[in-house]
């Protein structure tokens, strides 16, 4: 009889180390999606048993973000690491004891993106500057001229090349004056006159 109550004992023993090791499955199911240039959602798909801790480290192995998560159902958290310096993180999922369960590579380099066309500019006298725009997706865009922060002209484009003389009767200074061409997309850039 003793020997069946050390061996049930023993089996528990070993069973609880087992469940909170990771779940009652075995290690659990995490995922790390991106979801823009330094947003990103941890998927932990199976039941934790026990906390779990997440720990972001940068490149020298230091930790720079810790968070302890006890919760007893699945979940997902979203990190927002917009405010850590550019470069490759390591982002590791782990139980108390260091023992860890998944681990994942971030980068946190911004995407660089390509502009879809070529402007100038080109100051003709005191009141008048030509600007030039090579469209090249020939997708429509939108010109804006400010003076200062105040909107004084838009127009919309979708040729292959567009170029126009505008000429600023009521603008103190062409100093003040600046283009933003718009894509179809709504990101914009400012363009200076030359």
């Amino acid at each position: 009889m003793r020997l069946i109550i050390a061996t049930i004992v023993a089996l528990s023993v070993s069973f609880g180390s087992y469940v909170y090791a990771g779940t009652e499955n075995g290690d659990p199911i995490v995922t790390l999606e991106k979801l823009g240039d330094s947003k990103f959602q941890l998927k932990y798909m199976t039941q934790p048993v026990g906390k779990v801790i997440v720990s972001i480290k940068n490149e020298q192995n230091a930790v720079v973000y810790k968070d302890v998560i006890d919760t007893e159902k699945l979940f997902y958290r979203n990190y927002d690491l917009t405010n850590l310096a550019v470069g490759n993180y390591h982002l590791e999922v782990s139980e108390p004891n260091g023992n860890t369960f998944k681990a994942f590579d971030v980068d946190l380099t911004p995407t660089q993106r390509k502009s879809t066309y070529v402007a100038d500019t080109k100051v003709l006298d005191n009141k008048t500057i030509a600007l030039l725009v090579r469209n090249l997706d020939q997708t429509e865009k939108t010109v804006r001229i400010y003076e200062g922060y105040e909107l004084i002209h838009e127009e919309k484009f979708d040729e292959e090349t567009f170029g126009k003389r505008f000429t600023f009767k009521n603008v103190n200074s062409l100093k003040n004056v600046s283009f933003e061409i718009i894509e179809s997309d709504g990101f914009g850039k400012y363009i200076s006159a030359k």
